[in-house]
């Protein structure tokens, strides 16, 4: 019998940097999610801010696939919005805040030094490179 999948939250610049570089460290993340190996859990900031940042010019994604994109981001691992300690960047507080309404409490980010230890726990904040290294654990 398996247990659960765990619930992780990725920061926007895993999300862009998943869809810009397929078969890399971040798509490895996304597409574990999508498989069911782990869930990711949001709240409405992160979802505004998901969606700001894909639907720039620059990244060339249609409206439609940014829509379909956030699409799998359900419902059901929709977290309650709650009140993160102060952070280096205030944009990343919505990231550690919804990191720790989960029962697992992990982050994956690509800009740790945002993320300051102290300030964090108890959530366990990953590199992308680090959050791979724990989906091929058995």
């Amino acid at each position: 019998m398996s247990s659960a999948p765990q619930t992780w939250v990725i920061d926007t610049k895993v999300l862009v940097t998943a869809l810009l570089t397929p078969g890399r460290i971040c798509d490895r993340i996304l597409r574990a999610a999508v498989d069911g190996q782990i869930r990711l859990a949001w709240n409405a900031p992160m979802l505004a801010e998901y969606r700001a940042v894909l639907c720039r010019r620059k990244f060339g994604l249609s409206p439609v696939t940014v829509t379909a994109l956030l699409g799998a981001f359900g419902p059901t691992d929709q977290v309650a919005l709650r009140v993160a300690p102060s952070l280096p960047d205030p944009d990343d507080e919505v990231f550690l805040a919804a990191a720790l309404a989960t029962k697992d409490k992990i982050l994956v980010t690509g800009n740790r030094a945002h993320f300051p230890p102290a300030r964090c726990f108890p959530v366990q904040v990953l590199s992308p490179a680090e959050a791979v290294r724990n989906l091929e654990r058995p």
